[in-house]
């Protein structure tokens, strides 16, 4: 009787053994070859689910993705509106390891993005879910009333979204200075002062 094979399966036990060698040793080890070895696969069969390295790529963002949103719904989030936005915002940034290594694949997907239109929605896509969160902080801020009425929100929109970039690459570059207690009182800082300017209306 022909072995049945379950093809999603496969493709998760792929993407699982991509991460384990991204997480271990970075992911410019991360070799059809060497994700294939780890697999328990040959490379020809990994090709068989994964035609393109574009297409593994995108399989392994997805994956994250999906950890991240289950883990991000798990959180027991603050009742407090102030301590609620710095959470959600601090979700966003490179606080631990696994995170680290998210961003490491994310700038890899983001570069080849810009040359591979298989990769283009995707980018668009999680460019908009960082847009969307971030307006979600300031909606937070703004039914707590502690936001001043004359605060342009799509503008803050993009500035908080900038700023979550810029801290995550700078964290990413320079962990000795960015340290994750640097990065909270960074966040915790612009919070404040975001909302510090409404009694200058």
């Amino acid at each position: 009787m022909p072995k049945i094979v379950d093809h999603e399966q496969k493709r998760k036990l792929i993407a699982e053994s991509a991460w384990s060698i991204i997480e271990a040793k970075g992911i410019e080890h991360a070799s059809i070859r060497a994700i294939a070895a780890a697999a328990g696969l040959s490379p020809g069969a990994l090709r068989h689910y994964f035609s393109t390295q574009d297409e593994l790529l995108l399989f392994i963002v997805d994956y994250y993705l999906t950890r991240g949103v289950t883990r991000r719904g798990e959180l027991d989030i603050s009742r407090i509106p102030l301590k609620a936005a710095k959470e959600i915002l601090l979700e966003l940034l490179p606080m631990d390891s696994e995170k680290r290594t998210a961003v490491g694949v994310w700038w890899v997907f983001a570069i080849r993005s810009l040359t591979s239109s298989a990769l283009q929605n995707k980018k668009d896509e999680l460019t908009d879910g960082l847009h969307y969160l971030t307006k979600a902080v300031l909606d937070i801020l703004a039914k707590a009333e502690l936001l001043p009425s004359s605060i342009d929100v799509e503008l803050e929109t993009y500035r908080l979204a900038a700023i979550v970039e810029g801290l995550t690459s700078l964290a990413l570059l320079r962990p000795e200075v960015y340290t994750p207690e640097t990065v909270e009182r960074i966040v915790t800082r612009h919070l404040r002062e975001l909302c510090a300017s409404m009694s200058d209306e």
